[in-house]
Protein backbone atom coordinates (compact mmCIF):
# COMPACT_ATOMS: atom_id res chain seq x y z
CA UNK A 1 0.00 0.00 0.00
CA UNK A 2 1.54 3.31 -0.69
CA UNK A 3 1.07 5.70 1.47
CA UNK A 4 1.17 10.03 1.14
CA UNK A 5 2.30 12.39 3.25
CA UNK A 6 1.78 16.02 3.32
CA UNK A 7 2.95 18.58 5.29
CA UNK A 8 0.64 21.91 5.53
CA UNK A 9 2.71 25.39 5.37
CA UNK A 10 3.01 27.67 8.15
CA UNK A 11 0.72 30.72 7.85
CA UNK A 12 0.18 33.66 9.92
CA UNK A 13 2.16 36.92 10.51
CA UNK A 14 5.41 35.11 11.03
CA UNK A 15 5.18 33.41 8.20
CA UNK A 16 4.65 36.63 6.54
CA UNK A 17 7.15 38.15 8.29
CA UNK A 18 9.85 35.55 7.43
CA UNK A 19 9.31 35.70 4.17
CA UNK A 20 9.60 39.57 3.82
CA UNK A 21 13.42 39.16 5.25
CA UNK A 22 14.36 36.28 3.20
CA UNK A 23 13.29 37.60 -0.29
CA UNK A 24 15.26 41.26 1.03
CA UNK A 25 18.36 39.01 1.85
CA UNK A 26 18.27 40.63 5.62
CA UNK A 27 19.27 38.80 8.82
CA UNK A 28 16.80 38.39 11.39
CA UNK A 29 17.05 41.42 13.87
CA UNK A 30 15.30 44.57 15.30
CA UNK A 31 17.25 46.26 12.28
CA UNK A 32 15.95 43.92 9.62
CA UNK A 33 12.75 44.00 11.37
CA UNK A 34 12.28 47.72 11.28
CA UNK A 35 13.17 47.82 7.76
CA UNK A 36 10.45 45.70 6.54
CA UNK A 37 7.66 47.46 8.59
CA UNK A 38 7.02 49.56 5.76
CA UNK A 39 6.26 46.74 3.32
CA UNK A 40 3.86 44.60 6.33
CA UNK A 41 1.79 47.85 6.87
CA UNK A 42 1.25 47.89 3.10
CA UNK A 43 0.13 44.08 3.13
CA UNK A 44 -2.01 44.48 5.92
CA UNK A 45 -3.59 47.17 3.74
CA UNK A 46 -4.04 45.65 0.30
CA UNK A 47 -4.79 42.21 1.29
CA UNK A 48 -8.58 41.23 1.96
CA UNK A 49 -8.11 37.77 2.47
CA UNK A 50 -6.51 37.56 5.63
CA UNK A 51 -8.97 35.64 8.11
CA UNK A 52 -10.94 37.39 10.65
CA UNK A 53 -9.69 35.21 13.71
CA UNK A 54 -6.06 35.75 12.43
CA UNK A 55 -6.53 39.35 12.03
CA UNK A 56 -5.79 40.25 15.82
CA UNK A 57 -2.21 38.22 15.36
CA UNK A 58 -1.13 40.18 11.99
CA UNK A 59 -1.62 43.70 14.02
CA UNK A 60 0.03 42.70 16.83
CA UNK A 61 3.11 42.11 14.79
CA UNK A 62 2.37 45.48 13.18
CA UNK A 63 2.22 47.19 16.64
CA UNK A 64 5.74 44.93 17.77
CA UNK A 65 6.77 46.18 13.72
CA UNK A 66 5.95 49.70 14.49
CA UNK A 67 7.60 50.31 18.01
CA UNK A 68 10.96 48.94 17.02
CA UNK A 69 10.90 50.96 13.94
CA UNK A 70 10.05 53.77 16.17
CA UNK A 71 13.08 52.75 18.78
CA UNK A 72 15.56 52.85 15.79
CA UNK A 73 14.55 56.22 13.99
CA UNK A 74 14.44 58.40 17.88
CA UNK A 75 16.72 56.21 19.81
CA UNK A 76 16.59 59.31 22.39
CA UNK A 77 13.33 58.88 23.42
CA UNK A 78 12.44 56.30 25.93
CA UNK A 79 9.52 53.87 24.09
CA UNK A 80 8.83 50.66 26.39
CA UNK A 81 6.35 47.79 25.68
CA UNK A 82 5.34 45.73 27.84
CA UNK A 83 6.18 41.74 26.68
CA UNK A 84 5.99 39.24 29.19
CA UNK A 85 7.33 36.42 26.78
CA UNK A 86 9.52 35.78 24.13
CA UNK A 87 10.09 39.33 21.54
CA UNK A 88 9.56 39.19 18.07
CA UNK A 89 12.90 38.93 17.01
CA UNK A 90 13.20 35.55 19.05
CA UNK A 91 10.24 34.67 18.19
CA UNK A 92 10.93 34.53 14.72
CA UNK A 93 13.95 32.90 15.23
CA UNK A 94 12.41 30.23 16.70
CA UNK A 95 9.41 29.78 13.80
CA UNK A 96 12.33 29.42 11.15
CA UNK A 97 13.76 26.69 12.90
CA UNK A 98 10.74 24.83 13.05
CA UNK A 99 10.33 26.10 9.38
CA UNK A 100 13.53 24.97 8.34
CA UNK A 101 13.05 21.71 9.98
CA UNK A 102 9.60 21.12 8.67
CA UNK A 103 10.81 21.75 5.07
CA UNK A 104 13.78 19.01 5.56
CA UNK A 105 11.82 16.46 6.99
CA UNK A 106 9.29 16.88 3.54
CA UNK A 107 12.49 16.76 1.45
CA UNK A 108 13.16 13.49 3.39
CA UNK A 109 9.65 11.96 2.86
CA UNK A 110 9.65 12.78 -0.35
CA UNK A 111 12.99 10.99 -1.22
CA UNK A 112 11.35 7.88 1.11
CA UNK A 113 14.21 8.29 3.12
CA UNK A 114 12.63 7.13 6.42
CA UNK A 115 11.90 4.19 7.77
CA UNK A 116 9.35 3.06 10.62
CA UNK A 117 10.11 0.48 12.96
CA UNK A 118 8.51 -1.83 16.07
CA UNK A 119 9.24 -1.99 19.12
CA UNK A 120 11.05 -4.95 20.60
CA UNK A 121 9.08 -7.80 21.70
CA UNK A 122 9.00 -8.16 25.64
CA UNK A 123 11.25 -11.17 26.78
CA UNK A 124 8.86 -13.99 28.15
CA UNK A 125 8.97 -14.09 32.28
CA UNK A 126 11.15 -17.35 32.77
CA UNK A 127 12.81 -17.57 29.35
CA UNK A 128 16.33 -18.04 29.76
CA UNK A 129 19.04 -19.07 26.74
CA UNK A 130 22.32 -19.25 28.06
CA UNK A 131 25.41 -19.83 25.96
CA UNK A 132 26.36 -23.23 24.73
CA UNK A 133 29.21 -24.44 26.85
CA UNK A 134 28.00 -22.61 29.87
CA UNK A 135 27.90 -24.90 33.21
CA UNK A 136 26.36 -24.30 36.61
CA UNK A 137 29.57 -24.51 37.95
CA UNK A 138 30.78 -21.31 35.83
CA UNK A 139 27.45 -19.46 37.17
CA UNK A 140 28.15 -20.00 40.69
CA UNK A 141 31.57 -18.54 40.49
CA UNK A 142 30.78 -15.44 38.62
CA UNK A 143 27.88 -14.70 40.78
CA UNK A 144 30.29 -14.95 43.67
CA UNK A 145 32.86 -12.60 41.99
CA UNK A 146 29.99 -10.48 41.44
CA UNK A 147 28.31 -10.55 45.23
CA UNK A 148 32.55 -9.62 46.30
CA UNK A 149 32.74 -6.90 44.32
CA UNK A 150 29.68 -5.21 44.81
CA UNK A 151 29.60 -6.13 48.64
CA UNK A 152 31.59 -3.00 49.53
CA UNK A 153 29.15 -0.43 47.99
CA UNK A 154 26.73 -1.70 50.11
CA UNK A 155 27.86 -2.73 52.83
CA UNK A 156 26.66 -0.51 55.92
CA UNK A 157 28.66 0.66 58.90
CA UNK A 158 27.81 -1.45 61.81
CA UNK A 159 26.68 1.29 64.64
CA UNK A 160 24.43 1.32 67.57
CA UNK A 161 21.44 3.11 66.73
CA UNK A 162 20.44 5.51 69.38
CA UNK A 163 17.80 6.03 70.74
CA UNK A 164 15.68 9.10 69.84
CA UNK A 165 15.11 11.45 72.33
CA UNK A 166 11.63 13.15 71.88
CA UNK A 167 11.41 16.89 73.03
CA UNK A 168 7.54 16.44 74.67
CA UNK A 169 8.88 13.70 76.84
CA UNK A 170 11.37 16.28 78.13
CA UNK A 171 8.56 18.82 78.77
CA UNK A 172 6.31 16.41 80.50
CA UNK A 173 9.28 15.19 82.74
CA UNK A 174 10.97 18.31 83.66
CA UNK A 175 7.33 19.68 83.90
CA UNK A 176 6.46 17.03 86.96
CA UNK A 177 9.61 17.24 88.36
CA UNK A 178 9.34 21.11 88.89
CA UNK A 179 5.75 20.16 90.07
CA UNK A 180 6.80 17.85 92.77
CA UNK A 181 9.93 19.29 93.71
CA UNK A 182 9.11 23.16 93.58
CA UNK A 183 12.61 24.59 92.37
CA UNK A 184 15.68 22.84 90.87
CA UNK A 185 18.91 23.49 89.10
CA UNK A 186 19.41 23.00 85.26
CA UNK A 187 22.50 21.04 86.01
CA UNK A 188 21.04 18.54 88.52
CA UNK A 189 18.20 17.82 85.49
CA UNK A 190 21.06 16.70 82.84
CA UNK A 191 23.09 15.07 85.28
CA UNK A 192 21.71 11.53 83.81
CA UNK A 193 21.54 12.61 80.33
CA UNK A 194 23.67 10.41 77.86
CA UNK A 195 24.51 12.19 75.17
CA UNK A 196 24.78 16.06 74.47
CA UNK A 197 21.70 15.52 72.39
CA UNK A 198 19.76 14.70 75.52
CA UNK A 199 21.17 17.94 76.89
CA UNK A 200 20.15 20.17 74.15
CA UNK A 201 16.36 18.35 74.10
CA UNK A 202 16.27 18.82 78.01
CA UNK A 203 17.18 22.66 76.98
CA UNK A 204 14.78 23.50 74.52
CA UNK A 205 12.05 21.78 76.77
CA UNK A 206 13.13 24.39 79.40
CA UNK A 207 12.81 27.35 77.08
CA UNK A 208 8.88 25.97 75.93
CA UNK A 209 7.79 25.61 79.33
CA UNK A 210 9.37 29.26 79.95
CA UNK A 211 7.26 30.29 76.73
CA UNK A 212 3.82 28.80 77.97
CA UNK A 213 4.65 30.67 81.44
CA UNK A 214 4.73 27.48 83.13
CA UNK A 215 8.50 27.54 84.66
CA UNK A 216 10.65 30.67 85.66
CA UNK A 217 14.12 30.41 85.39
CA UNK A 218 17.33 32.79 86.43
CA UNK A 219 20.91 32.91 85.88
CA UNK A 220 23.25 35.46 88.25
CA UNK A 221 25.89 35.08 85.48
CA UNK A 222 27.10 34.23 82.35
CA UNK A 223 27.46 30.55 81.85
CA UNK A 224 26.57 29.33 85.26
CA UNK A 225 23.95 26.81 86.63
CA UNK A 226 20.44 28.03 86.01
CA UNK A 227 17.89 27.69 88.20
CA UNK A 228 14.37 27.00 87.83
CA UNK A 229 10.93 27.54 89.68
CA UNK A 230 7.49 26.29 89.20
CA UNK A 231 5.16 28.75 88.35
CA UNK A 232 1.80 27.37 90.39
CA UNK A 233 -1.40 27.52 88.71
CA UNK A 234 -4.89 28.39 90.22
CA UNK A 235 -5.50 24.64 90.04
CA UNK A 236 -2.20 23.40 91.66
CA UNK A 237 -2.93 25.57 94.92
CA UNK A 238 -6.27 24.58 95.01
CA UNK A 239 -5.14 20.86 95.00
CA UNK A 240 -2.12 21.53 97.67
CA UNK A 241 -4.96 23.44 100.05
CA UNK A 242 -6.76 20.08 99.51
CA UNK A 243 -4.22 17.60 100.42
Amino acid sequence: MAYEFKIDKFEGPLDLLLQMVEQEHLAISEVSLAEITDQYLEYLEHEKNIPKDELADFLVVAARLLLIKSRILLPSVALELDESGLSLEEQLRMYKRFADAAKRIEAAIKLKRFMFTREKAPIQPGMFSPPRGLLAARLAVVMREIIKAIEPVVRFPKAAVERAVSIQEKISELHGLLKVQGSMSFHSFVRAARSRTEVVVSFLALLELVKQRLVSVEQEELFQDISMDHISSGADTAARATA
